[in-house]
């Protein structure tokens, strides 16, 4: 049972992302060209990213299993499906899973990408690699390390992930970020230190290949590969 402060967080983040977030990400991800300077220079950096994602993890694997935790509304689920991989997509707020079937269906994969509303934990079994992007950047360290251990303990290989490394300047960024109109603003996110994550994984019998950070603007996140010992 997650302690109430755990639970809370949780569901103000899928009311979140369920209701006026969808409409600020969907936009973000749909790569819409209408969008405040803001939300154009995270656009940048998350593109940037799942490039770089997309790059490692065919150096790793041609294909097999791969969860996507977080999926949002697929991007990065259907890049992989038509690249040889079976994906399951899971992420807490419906409104992004019913968008992301959408995209599989005009893509016609549907059989490649299955898509579902739920919960980390409440996903069962292991995958070939493990991918959780711009997530870990909403929780704080002690939830960050919970759900890094999940996301490990599902990986039998390749785990990807994102989170958001402590440093003054991100901070000073994030204090100018708040200054903005409220209509221009994302969810809060809680920056974490390089030994934490490294420390975690290493727990969980992983260790980190590959590290880059992705600073655009205000979209500043480390990506890391790890895989296992």
């Amino acid at each position: 049972m997650l302690p109430d402060h755990s639970a809370q967080h949780k569901s103000n983040l899928q009311s979140y992302f369920d209701g006026v977030g969808f409409d600020r990400w969907s936009a973000i991800y749909g790569g819409e060209e209408d969008l405040s300077y803001v939300r154009r220079m995270v656009q940048q950096g998350h593109d940037r990213m799942l490039g770089t994602a997309i790059r490692w993890l065919q150096d790793r694997c041609a294909g097999g299993s791969l969860l996507d935790a977080g999926c949002g509304t697929g991007l990065f689920s259907l890049a992989m499906a038509t690249r040889g991989f079976q994906v399951m997509g899971v992420d807490i707020a419906p409104n992004m899973v019913n968008e992301a079937k959408r995209h599989a269906k005009r893509a016609g994969l549907e059989r490649d990408a299955i898509f579902v509303a739920g919960d980390l934990a409440t996903v069962a079994g292991t995958y070939d690699a493990v991918a959780c992007f711009d997530v870990l950047v909403h929780y704080p360290a002690g939830m960050f390390e919970t759900m890094c251990e999940t996301l490990a303990q599902k990986s039998n290989n390749t785990l990807l992930l994102t989170y958001a490394p402590y440093n003054r300047m991100l901070a000073t960024l994030h204090w100018i970020g708040g200054k903005f109109p409220q209509g221009n603003r994302r969810t809060e996110i809680q920056m974490i230190r390089d030994d934490v994550v490294e420390k975690t994984l290493a727990q969980c019998g992983m260790t980190v290949q590959r590290r880059e950070v992705i600073n655009q603007g205000f979209y500043h996140v480390k990506l890391i590969e790890a895989v296992r010992v």
